[in-house]
């Protein structure tokens, strides 16, 4: 049986950061979706249930923390795990292990721009620990 493709849904209005994010992930067998506002996110992601998203902070429709909230709420996405990527973040600070704490729930986060490496393997680690948590 060959091995499903995983599913992330990568959301950022930056084109260029979102093209390039777009690449690694496709190079690394992810099946990529991408979404350019909050709005889409929720649509792409009720319809396609990713297995992670990968989500800026600051949209042009509001802040990325907030909208986790909104994400939260409905089941078919409330599980999915998410990853913040944001300017927001010094990078110099960025050692692969920040974190955004909304309602007491701890999100892992990334400074833009991007360490690819440390990235994939934090977005693997926490689409196998959402997995992991399903079937215990």
């Amino acid at each position: 049986m060959p091995k499903k493709e995983k599913k992330i849904l990568l959301v950022d209005d930056n084109p260029v950061a979102q093209k390039m994010t777009a690449n690694v992930f496709s190079n690394d067998g992810y099946e990529v979706l991408l979404a350019w506002d909050q709005k889409e996110c929720l649509k792409m992601a009720k319809a396609h249930q990713p297995d992670a998203i990968l989500m800026d902070v600051i949209f042009p429709d509001g802040d990325g923390r907030e909208f986790v909230k909104e994400l939260k709420l409905h089941p078919e996405t409330k599980e999915i795990p998410i990853v913040f990527a944001t300017n927001t973040l010094d990078m110099k600070d960025d050692k692969g292990d920040l974190i955004i704490t909304i309602d007491e729930v701890s999100y892992r986060a990334f400074a833009k721009p991007l360490h690819y490496p440390k990235l994939l393997s934090t977005v693997r680690k926490e689409i196998n620990r959402i997995k992991n948590k399903r079937h215990t």
